[in-house]
C-alpha cells in the first residue's frame, strides 16, 4: 500500500540522519553506524528495491568486518541476511554478469569462517550453510566440491550420532545422505555408495511415518479435518522441527522419488561389486516401488493421448528397474527369471512411437535373443536378434561394432539349430547399450 511506503521512506529518511551523525561523531566504520546501515537495508527490502539494500548491507558487512574482525557474530548475521536476499531476489540483485548462483556462493563460503567461529564446527545452522554450498556446486555439476561440502554438512550436523545429539532425525540430513549416495553413484565410487546409500536407506526408512505424519496433520489444519490415526503408533522417530529449510530437503511429496534413487544406486554398486544377491533384493523392491510411481502417475483411459506421445517418465524409470534387474537375474543364470523382466520391458518400450525404434529397445531385444539362445530356443533368439541388429542399423552403429559383432555371432549360433554349439561368451563380456 502507498502509505506503508511512504511509512517507510521516512524511516529510511530518519536513519539517514542518524547515520550522518553517528558517521560525524564515532566514525563511518563504528558498529552502531553499521547496524543503521543494516537496518536501512531491510527497509529498503520491504520496499522492494533491493539493489539498494544489497549496496548498503554490503557496506554494513565491510565496516563490521573492519570494526570487529571478519569472524565476528554481527559480521555473520549480516552476510546470512545478505544470502536471504539473495536467494529470494539474486536475479534482480546479481552484478551485470554475474550468475546469481556463483553471487550466493561466494557470499555462504564468507559465512562460514564467522558461523563456525560464533557457534562452533558442530551446529545446525553450520550444517545449512554448508548443505546448500553443497547444492549449488551439485547445480553446477563441480561433484568433487559438492560431495565435500556435504560431507562438510553431515559432520556439522553431528553425524554419525545427530540423532542424539539433537534430540531427534534433523530433516537435512536425510536429504544430504541421499544426496551424497547419487553424487557418489555419479562418480562410481561403488564401496562408498554402499556405505553411504545403506545409511540414506536407514534414514528413509526411520522417517517415513513421521513425513507422512507432519504432511497429514498440515492438510488436516488447514481442511479442518481431524485424524483418526493412532499417533503412538506413527511415530517411530521424532523429525527436528526446523523454519529453515535448504533446497534438497525431502519432504512427504519427493519421499518415494528419494528412496527409488537410493534403491537403485545401491542395486547398481551390488552389480558392480558382483554382490548378487543383493543387487536382486535391491532391484526387486525399486522395481516395485517403481510400478506403484508409474501406475499413480497414469491417466484414466479417457485422458490417454496417442502412442505418438513421449513416454511418460515415470515408465522410463519402470522400464531401467525392469532391465536392471532383468541384467541381475541373468548375471545369476535364472534364464526363465530374467525373461520375465525383460518381455514386460520390451512391450512398454514397444507401446510408444517414440522409443519403439531406439537403442534402448534394440538392448532389450538384444538380451532376450541372448536368454532364448541359453534356453536353446533357438527360432525365437533368431527373432530377436535379426530385429535387434535392424534397429542397430536404422539407428546408425557401425556394422563393424564389437557389440554389433556379439549379435551377429549369437544370430549364427541360432541360425545353426546345433544343440552342441561351442557356449557363447558370459554376459559380463556383453557392453548393453542403456
Amino acid at each position: 500500500p502507498a502509505s506503508r511506503n511512504k511509512a517507510l521512506t521516512a524511516a529510511v529518511i530518519t536513519l539517514q540522519q542518524a547515520l550522518k551523525w553517528e558517521t560525524e561523531s564515532l566514525g563511518s566504520t563504528h558498529p552502531v553506524a553499521a547496524n543503521t546501515l543494516i537496518q536501512m537495508g531491510k527497509y529498503y527490502y520491504e520496499m522492494r528495491e533491493y539493489d539498494e539494500a544489497v549496496s548498503v548491507i554490503r557496506q554494513a558487512i565491510r565496516n563490521l568486518q573492519n570494526a570487529l574482525g571478519k569472524n565476528h557474530p554481527q559480521v555473520c548475521k549480516a552476510i546470512l541476511l545478505l544470502a536471504s536476499i539473495y536467494e529470494r531476489h539474486g536475479l534482480n540483485v546479481s552484478p551485470e554478469g554475474v550468475d546469481k548462483d556463483e553471487a550466493l556462493l561466494e557470499i555462504y563460503v564468507d559465512a562460514l569462517d564467522p558461523l563456525k567461529t560464533s557457534l562452533g564446527e558442530v551446529h545446525p545452522e553450520v550444517g545449512l550453510v554448508y548443505t546448500k554450498i553443497g547444492y549449488l556446486y551439485g547445480k553446477k555439476r563441480d561433484l568433487g566440491l559438492s560431495l565435500l561440502a556435504y560431507k562438510a554438512a553431515l559432520k556439522a550436523y553431528g553425524e554419525p550420532t545427530s540423532t542424539t545429539l539433537l534430540g531427534g532425525m534433523h530433516p537435512e540430513v536425510l536429504s544430504v545422505w541421499v544426496r551424497v549416495t547419487e553424487h557418489l553413484h555419479s562418480m562410481k565410487n561403488w564401496g562408498e555408495v554402499l556405505v553411504a546409500g545403506e545409511r540414506a536407506l536407514f534414514f528413509l526408512r526411520l522417517a517415513k511415518k513421521s513425513l507422512f505424519r507432519e504432511a497429514e496433520l498440515y492438510t488436516n489444519h488447514y481442511s479442518g479435518a481431524s485424524s483418526t490415526s493412532d499417533t503412538a503408533s506413527v511415530n517411530s522417530i521424532s523429525i527436528v522441527k526446523t523454519s529453515k529449510k535448504s533446497p534438497i530437503q525431502i519432504t512427504s511429496g519427493t519421499y518415494y522419488s528419494a528412496l527409488y534413487t537410493t534403491l537403485s544406486s545401491l542395486a547398481q554398486a551390488h552389480i558392480t561389486l558382483k554382490n548378487y544377491q543383493l543387487a536382486r533384493d535391491a532391484c526387486q523392491e525399486s522395481l516395485q516401488l517403481g510400478w506403484e510411481i508409474a501406475l499413480s502417475s497414469q491417466p484414466d483411459d479417457k485422458s490417454k493421448g496417442s502412442n505418438h506421445e513421449p513416454l511418460d517418465p515415470a515408465l522410463h524409470q519402470l522400464i531401467r528397474s525392469l532391465k536392471r534387474l532383468g541384467k541381475v537375474i541373468l548375471l545369476q543364470k535364472h534364464y526363465n527369471d530374467a525373461l520375465e523382466c525383460f518381455l514386460p520391458c520390451l512391450e512398454l518400450l514397444r507401446s510408444s512411437k517414440t522409443t519403439e525404434s531406439t537403442l534402448d529397445t534394440a538392448s532389450v531385444l538384444g538380451s532376450l535373443g541372448f536368454l532364448y539362445l541359453k534356453l536353446k530356443k533357438f527360432n525365437e533368439s533368431s527373432n530377436f536378434l535379426r530385429e535387434c541388429l535392424r534397429l542397430y542399423r536404422k539407428n546408425g552403429v557401425d556394422a563393424n561394432d564389437r557389440e554389433t559383432n556379439k549379435i551377429k555371432a549369437w544370430l549364427e549360433m541360432a541360425e545353426s539349430r546345433e544343440e552342441d554349439f561351442e557356449e557363447p561368451p558370459t554376459f559380463l563380456e556383453i557392453p548393453i547399450v542403456i
